[in-house]
Protein backbone atom coordinates (compact mmCIF):
# COMPACT_ATOMS: atom_id res chain seq x y z
CA UNK A 1 0.00 0.00 0.00
CA UNK A 2 1.46 3.75 -1.30
CA UNK A 3 2.89 6.07 2.02
CA UNK A 4 -0.08 8.49 0.30
CA UNK A 5 -2.73 6.08 1.06
CA UNK A 6 -1.59 5.23 4.56
CA UNK A 7 -1.52 9.29 5.19
CA UNK A 8 -5.15 9.37 4.52
CA UNK A 9 -6.48 6.57 6.67
CA UNK A 10 -5.03 8.09 9.48
CA UNK A 11 -6.34 11.65 9.07
CA UNK A 12 -10.00 10.28 8.36
CA UNK A 13 -9.85 7.99 11.46
CA UNK A 14 -8.77 11.37 13.42
CA UNK A 15 -11.52 13.01 11.88
CA UNK A 16 -13.89 10.02 13.22
CA UNK A 17 -12.26 10.47 16.49
CA UNK A 18 -12.99 14.41 16.66
CA UNK A 19 -16.35 14.32 15.40
CA UNK A 20 -17.12 11.83 17.98
CA UNK A 21 -15.51 13.63 21.14
CA UNK A 22 -17.75 17.21 20.22
CA UNK A 23 -21.10 15.62 19.58
CA UNK A 24 -21.74 11.97 21.02
CA UNK A 25 -25.17 12.10 19.20
CA UNK A 26 -24.88 13.81 16.19
CA UNK A 27 -20.88 13.01 15.66
CA UNK A 28 -22.01 9.04 15.59
CA UNK A 29 -23.53 9.73 12.60
CA UNK A 30 -21.28 11.79 10.95
CA UNK A 31 -18.24 9.83 12.32
CA UNK A 32 -19.75 6.77 10.44
CA UNK A 33 -19.96 8.23 7.33
CA UNK A 34 -16.40 9.65 7.73
CA UNK A 35 -15.26 5.95 8.44
CA UNK A 36 -17.20 4.47 5.53
CA UNK A 37 -15.85 6.97 3.02
CA UNK A 38 -12.00 6.31 4.64
CA UNK A 39 -12.99 2.47 3.97
CA UNK A 40 -14.25 3.20 0.40
CA UNK A 41 -10.85 5.28 -0.32
CA UNK A 42 -8.85 2.55 1.56
CA UNK A 43 -10.42 -0.27 -1.09
CA UNK A 44 -9.89 1.72 -4.19
CA UNK A 45 -5.72 2.57 -2.87
CA UNK A 46 -5.59 -1.41 -3.07
CA UNK A 47 -7.30 -1.72 -6.18
CA UNK A 48 -4.86 0.55 -7.92
CA UNK A 49 -1.99 -0.77 -5.52
CA UNK A 50 -2.47 -4.32 -6.81
CA UNK A 51 -3.08 -3.25 -10.40
CA UNK A 52 0.29 -1.13 -10.63
CA UNK A 53 2.17 -4.43 -8.84
CA UNK A 54 0.73 -6.38 -11.63
CA UNK A 55 1.46 -4.31 -14.61
CA UNK A 56 5.31 -3.90 -13.22
CA UNK A 57 5.17 -7.61 -13.08
CA UNK A 58 4.06 -8.21 -16.65
CA UNK A 59 6.25 -5.71 -17.61
CA UNK A 60 9.61 -6.94 -15.98
CA UNK A 61 8.33 -10.96 -16.40
CA UNK A 62 11.32 -13.07 -17.79
CA UNK A 63 11.08 -13.45 -21.63
CA UNK A 64 13.56 -16.05 -24.12
CA UNK A 65 15.88 -14.84 -26.34
CA UNK A 66 17.64 -17.39 -28.75
CA UNK A 67 20.55 -16.50 -31.02
CA UNK A 68 21.56 -19.59 -32.44
CA UNK A 69 22.64 -21.88 -29.20
CA UNK A 70 22.39 -19.04 -26.81
CA UNK A 71 19.45 -18.44 -24.55
CA UNK A 72 18.75 -15.85 -22.48
CA UNK A 73 16.11 -15.13 -20.86
CA UNK A 74 15.74 -10.73 -20.38
CA UNK A 75 12.70 -8.84 -18.80
CA UNK A 76 9.87 -8.27 -21.47
CA UNK A 77 10.24 -4.09 -20.71
CA UNK A 78 13.33 -4.22 -23.09
CA UNK A 79 11.27 -5.08 -26.04
CA UNK A 80 11.52 -7.79 -28.80
CA UNK A 81 14.38 -5.98 -30.83
CA UNK A 82 16.38 -5.00 -27.77
CA UNK A 83 16.36 -8.76 -27.04
CA UNK A 84 17.13 -9.85 -29.74
CA UNK A 85 20.32 -7.49 -30.17
CA UNK A 86 21.45 -8.58 -26.18
CA UNK A 87 21.23 -12.20 -27.45
CA UNK A 88 22.61 -11.87 -31.12
CA UNK A 89 25.63 -9.37 -30.03
CA UNK A 90 26.64 -12.34 -27.12
CA UNK A 91 26.63 -14.52 -30.10
CA UNK A 92 28.80 -13.03 -31.70
CA UNK A 93 31.49 -12.70 -29.15
CA UNK A 94 31.18 -16.65 -28.35
CA UNK A 95 31.79 -17.06 -31.96
CA UNK A 96 32.47 -20.49 -31.86
CA UNK A 97 34.67 -20.28 -29.05
CA UNK A 98 32.82 -22.12 -26.46
CA UNK A 99 31.27 -25.73 -27.56
CA UNK A 100 28.04 -25.16 -28.79
CA UNK A 101 27.45 -28.23 -26.50
CA UNK A 102 28.12 -26.03 -23.60
CA UNK A 103 26.19 -23.04 -24.30
CA UNK A 104 23.49 -25.01 -25.35
CA UNK A 105 23.39 -27.03 -21.82
CA UNK A 106 23.13 -23.08 -20.45
CA UNK A 107 20.58 -20.59 -19.85
CA UNK A 108 21.47 -16.84 -19.34
CA UNK A 109 19.43 -15.23 -16.86
CA UNK A 110 19.44 -11.56 -16.17
CA UNK A 111 18.56 -12.18 -12.22
CA UNK A 112 18.08 -8.50 -10.89
CA UNK A 113 15.68 -7.26 -13.79
CA UNK A 114 13.71 -10.49 -14.58
CA UNK A 115 10.72 -11.82 -12.81
CA UNK A 116 8.22 -15.04 -12.68
CA UNK A 117 12.23 -16.43 -13.91
CA UNK A 118 10.97 -20.17 -12.16
CA UNK A 119 7.75 -20.12 -14.08
CA UNK A 120 9.27 -19.05 -17.64
CA UNK A 121 11.94 -21.32 -17.50
CA UNK A 122 9.42 -24.10 -16.90
CA UNK A 123 6.65 -22.95 -19.92
CA UNK A 124 9.44 -22.76 -22.04
CA UNK A 125 10.88 -26.29 -21.48
CA UNK A 126 14.17 -24.95 -20.10
CA UNK A 127 14.42 -26.29 -16.49
CA UNK A 128 16.52 -28.89 -17.13
CA UNK A 129 19.60 -26.21 -18.19
CA UNK A 130 21.64 -25.00 -15.79
CA UNK A 131 21.55 -20.82 -15.10
CA UNK A 132 24.46 -18.68 -15.75
CA UNK A 133 23.28 -15.67 -13.61
CA UNK A 134 23.85 -11.90 -15.21
CA UNK A 135 23.61 -8.33 -13.78
CA UNK A 136 22.19 -6.24 -16.75
CA UNK A 137 20.28 -3.37 -15.93
CA UNK A 138 16.27 -3.00 -16.61
CA UNK A 139 17.01 -0.80 -19.95
CA UNK A 140 20.23 -2.66 -21.86
CA UNK A 141 22.52 -1.01 -23.83
CA UNK A 142 22.93 -3.48 -26.69
CA UNK A 143 26.70 -3.36 -27.11
CA UNK A 144 28.04 -3.74 -22.99
CA UNK A 145 25.16 -6.14 -21.85
CA UNK A 146 25.95 -8.10 -25.35
CA UNK A 147 29.41 -8.54 -24.11
CA UNK A 148 28.01 -8.93 -20.09
CA UNK A 149 26.08 -12.12 -21.10
CA UNK A 150 29.04 -13.10 -22.95
CA UNK A 151 31.34 -13.03 -20.23
CA UNK A 152 29.14 -14.24 -17.65
CA UNK A 153 28.78 -17.73 -19.79
CA UNK A 154 32.53 -17.44 -20.62
CA UNK A 155 33.55 -17.48 -16.66
CA UNK A 156 31.31 -20.25 -16.18
CA UNK A 157 32.82 -22.59 -19.27
CA UNK A 158 36.49 -21.68 -17.53
CA UNK A 159 35.22 -23.38 -14.29
CA UNK A 160 34.86 -26.52 -16.40
CA UNK A 161 38.20 -26.83 -17.50
CA UNK A 162 41.38 -28.11 -15.96
CA UNK A 163 43.73 -26.40 -13.90
CA UNK A 164 46.12 -25.44 -15.95
CA UNK A 165 43.59 -23.69 -18.07
CA UNK A 166 41.86 -22.14 -14.94
CA UNK A 167 45.17 -20.70 -13.89
CA UNK A 168 46.35 -19.01 -17.04
CA UNK A 169 43.07 -18.00 -18.92
CA UNK A 170 41.65 -14.81 -18.20
CA UNK A 171 38.17 -15.33 -16.81
CA UNK A 172 36.66 -13.71 -19.63
CA UNK A 173 38.34 -15.75 -22.31
CA UNK A 174 39.14 -12.18 -23.87
CA UNK A 175 35.75 -11.60 -25.71
CA UNK A 176 35.88 -8.46 -26.94
CA UNK A 177 39.44 -7.47 -26.67
CA UNK A 178 40.72 -5.50 -30.14
CA UNK A 179 44.70 -5.14 -30.44
CA UNK A 180 43.74 -1.32 -31.01
CA UNK A 181 42.24 -0.36 -27.82
CA UNK A 182 43.93 -3.36 -25.72
CA UNK A 183 46.95 -4.16 -27.55
CA UNK A 184 48.70 -0.79 -25.19
CA UNK A 185 48.18 -2.03 -22.14
CA UNK A 186 49.86 -5.58 -23.00
CA UNK A 187 52.94 -3.80 -24.81
CA UNK A 188 53.36 -1.17 -21.67
CA UNK A 189 53.28 -4.67 -19.88
CA UNK A 190 55.80 -6.67 -21.51
CA UNK A 191 57.96 -3.10 -22.18
CA UNK A 192 58.09 -2.85 -18.54
CA UNK A 193 61.21 -5.60 -18.34
CA UNK A 194 60.74 -5.93 -14.56
CA UNK A 195 61.54 -9.41 -14.76
CA UNK A 196 64.36 -11.41 -16.94
CA UNK A 197 62.17 -13.38 -18.72
CA UNK A 198 60.22 -10.27 -19.68
CA UNK A 199 63.15 -8.24 -20.94
CA UNK A 200 64.33 -11.43 -22.54
CA UNK A 201 61.13 -11.88 -24.65
CA UNK A 202 60.98 -7.80 -25.50
CA UNK A 203 64.56 -8.47 -26.91
CA UNK A 204 63.26 -11.31 -29.30
CA UNK A 205 63.52 -14.35 -27.24
CA UNK A 206 61.15 -17.46 -27.39
CA UNK A 207 62.07 -18.66 -24.35
CA UNK A 208 61.94 -15.96 -22.66
CA UNK A 209 58.48 -15.16 -23.88
CA UNK A 210 57.39 -18.64 -22.97
CA UNK A 211 58.53 -18.46 -19.39
CA UNK A 212 56.76 -14.40 -19.28
CA UNK A 213 53.86 -15.46 -20.53
CA UNK A 214 53.88 -18.78 -18.30
CA UNK A 215 52.90 -21.22 -21.16
CA UNK A 216 55.37 -24.04 -20.14
CA UNK A 217 54.39 -26.60 -17.31
CA UNK A 218 56.94 -25.32 -15.14
CA UNK A 219 57.43 -27.75 -11.58
CA UNK A 220 58.88 -24.58 -10.02
CA UNK A 221 57.21 -21.27 -11.92
CA UNK A 222 58.22 -18.87 -9.29
CA UNK A 223 62.29 -20.51 -9.65
CA UNK A 224 61.95 -20.34 -13.40
CA UNK A 225 59.82 -17.77 -14.70
CA UNK A 226 61.16 -15.02 -12.18
CA UNK A 227 65.06 -16.42 -11.46
CA UNK A 228 66.19 -16.17 -7.67
CA UNK A 229 67.96 -12.91 -7.92
CA UNK A 230 64.50 -11.30 -9.47
CA UNK A 231 62.31 -12.81 -7.12
CA UNK A 232 65.00 -11.04 -4.61
CA UNK A 233 64.93 -7.58 -6.59
CA UNK A 234 61.36 -7.68 -6.05
CA UNK A 235 60.70 -8.30 -2.65
CA UNK A 236 64.01 -6.26 -1.60
CA UNK A 237 62.66 -3.25 0.18
CA UNK A 238 58.87 -4.38 0.59
CA UNK A 239 57.10 -4.22 3.60
CA UNK A 240 55.09 -7.37 4.91
CA UNK A 241 52.80 -7.91 7.99
CA UNK A 242 52.91 -11.07 8.73
CA UNK A 243 55.67 -12.17 10.99
CA UNK A 244 56.26 -15.14 8.82
CA UNK A 245 56.14 -13.17 5.71
CA UNK A 246 59.06 -10.78 7.49
CA UNK A 247 60.84 -13.94 8.68
CA UNK A 248 61.26 -15.04 4.99
CA UNK A 249 62.09 -11.82 3.47
CA UNK A 250 65.01 -11.35 5.82
CA UNK A 251 66.06 -14.94 4.67
CA UNK A 252 65.56 -14.44 1.08
CA UNK A 253 67.57 -11.06 1.11
CA UNK A 254 70.22 -12.83 3.12
CA UNK A 255 70.36 -15.13 0.22
CA UNK A 256 67.91 -17.81 0.73
CA UNK A 257 66.35 -18.86 -2.70
CA UNK A 258 64.22 -21.23 -1.15
CA UNK A 259 62.90 -18.60 0.94
CA UNK A 260 62.32 -16.54 -2.11
CA UNK A 261 60.23 -19.37 -3.58
CA UNK A 262 58.28 -19.84 -0.59
CA UNK A 263 57.24 -15.82 -0.13
CA UNK A 264 56.66 -15.55 -3.34
CA UNK A 265 53.87 -18.83 -3.41
CA UNK A 266 52.01 -16.81 -0.55
CA UNK A 267 50.44 -14.79 -2.95
CA UNK A 268 53.18 -11.81 -2.80
CA UNK A 269 53.15 -13.08 -7.09
CA UNK A 270 51.48 -14.27 -9.57
CA UNK A 271 53.01 -17.59 -10.37
CA UNK A 272 52.93 -16.09 -14.16
CA UNK A 273 54.77 -12.67 -14.57
CA UNK A 274 52.67 -11.67 -17.29
CA UNK A 275 49.35 -9.86 -16.18
CA UNK A 276 46.20 -10.80 -17.80
CA UNK A 277 46.24 -8.02 -20.57
CA UNK A 278 49.12 -9.93 -21.99
CA UNK A 279 47.83 -13.34 -21.97
CA UNK A 280 44.62 -12.02 -23.35
CA UNK A 281 46.59 -10.54 -26.12
CA UNK A 282 47.89 -14.43 -26.75
CA UNK A 283 44.26 -15.31 -27.21
CA UNK A 284 43.14 -12.22 -29.21
CA UNK A 285 46.28 -13.52 -31.67
CA UNK A 286 45.22 -16.85 -32.10
CA UNK A 287 41.81 -15.89 -32.42
CA UNK A 288 42.83 -13.72 -35.01
CA UNK A 289 45.09 -16.09 -36.89
CA UNK A 290 43.38 -19.14 -36.80
CA UNK A 291 39.58 -18.50 -35.89
CA UNK A 292 38.38 -19.22 -32.99
CA UNK A 293 37.77 -22.61 -33.65
CA UNK A 294 41.51 -23.07 -33.01
CA UNK A 295 41.11 -21.51 -29.42
CA UNK A 296 37.93 -24.32 -29.13
CA UNK A 297 40.30 -27.05 -30.02
CA UNK A 298 42.98 -25.74 -27.37
CA UNK A 299 40.11 -25.75 -24.61
CA UNK A 300 38.90 -28.77 -25.49
CA UNK A 301 42.69 -29.95 -25.19
CA UNK A 302 43.66 -31.27 -21.76
CA UNK A 303 47.52 -32.78 -22.50
CA UNK A 304 50.50 -30.71 -21.43
CA UNK A 305 50.94 -27.49 -21.40
CA UNK A 306 49.08 -24.39 -22.78
CA UNK A 307 51.74 -23.60 -24.81
CA UNK A 308 51.56 -26.93 -25.99
CA UNK A 309 48.21 -26.86 -26.24
CA UNK A 310 47.84 -23.85 -27.88
CA UNK A 311 50.78 -24.70 -30.58
CA UNK A 312 48.61 -27.76 -31.92
CA UNK A 313 45.80 -25.80 -31.90
CA UNK A 314 47.31 -23.31 -34.47
CA UNK A 315 49.63 -25.62 -36.30
CA UNK A 316 52.84 -23.75 -35.05
CA UNK A 317 55.89 -25.19 -33.09
CA UNK A 318 55.75 -22.95 -29.52
CA UNK A 319 58.61 -21.32 -30.58
CA UNK A 320 57.06 -20.14 -33.43
CA UNK A 321 53.72 -19.06 -31.85
CA UNK A 322 55.37 -16.64 -29.49
CA UNK A 323 57.37 -15.17 -32.15
CA UNK A 324 54.90 -14.34 -34.37
CA UNK A 325 52.68 -13.24 -31.46
CA UNK A 326 55.39 -10.68 -30.52
CA UNK A 327 55.70 -9.38 -33.58
CA UNK A 328 52.07 -8.85 -34.12
CA UNK A 329 51.28 -7.23 -30.82
CA UNK A 330 54.46 -5.02 -31.01
CA UNK A 331 53.75 -3.85 -34.68
CA UNK A 332 49.99 -3.43 -34.64
CA UNK A 333 49.06 -6.22 -36.11
CA UNK A 334 51.76 -7.04 -38.30
CA UNK A 335 51.32 -3.68 -40.26
CA UNK A 336 53.87 -3.62 -43.48
CA UNK A 337 56.41 -0.36 -42.64
CA UNK A 338 55.70 2.81 -44.64
CA UNK A 339 57.52 2.09 -48.47
CA UNK A 340 57.95 5.35 -50.79
CA UNK A 341 59.65 5.29 -54.05
CA UNK A 342 61.95 7.43 -55.66
CA UNK A 343 59.47 10.10 -56.56
CA UNK A 344 58.14 10.72 -52.87
CA UNK A 345 61.84 10.76 -51.55
CA UNK A 346 63.52 13.31 -54.13
CA UNK A 347 61.92 16.08 -52.08
CA UNK A 348 63.65 15.17 -49.08
CA UNK A 349 67.13 14.63 -50.97
CA UNK A 350 66.98 17.67 -52.45
CA UNK A 351 66.48 19.55 -49.08
CA UNK A 352 69.19 16.87 -47.34
CA UNK A 353 71.56 17.92 -50.08
CA UNK A 354 70.85 21.80 -49.61
CA UNK A 355 71.50 21.38 -45.83
CA UNK A 356 74.99 19.56 -46.63
CA UNK A 357 76.08 22.39 -48.63
CA UNK A 358 74.81 25.01 -46.29
CA UNK A 359 77.01 23.45 -43.30
CA UNK A 360 79.93 22.73 -46.15
CA UNK A 361 79.87 26.37 -46.79
CA UNK A 362 79.78 27.11 -42.71
CA UNK A 363 83.04 28.39 -41.00
CA UNK A 364 82.72 25.61 -38.21
CA UNK A 365 83.22 23.08 -40.88
CA UNK A 366 86.02 24.31 -42.35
Amino acid sequence: MCRAGAALLVALSAAVQVAQAQAPGAGTVRSRALLARAESLWTQLGVRDSASHQRTYRERRARRFDAGPLTVLLPGSVGAETGLRVASGAAGYLGGTIPSEFVSSRVVVVAFAATGVDSVLRVEGLGARNRVMADVAPRPDTLADGWVVAAVLARNYVETLDSAWRNWLPPDLAFGWTLRRDGPAAVRDLMRGDTRAGADCLAGDATGCRLWLGLDGDASPYLVRYGAEGLRRLIAGRYFASSNARGLAHECSAGSDDACVRLASLGFLPATPAGFAPRSSVVGFVRARNRPAALARAFADVTGSVGDRLARASGLPEDSLVKEWRIWLLTGGGQPRVTADLRDALPVVVFGGLLLLAAARSGRWR
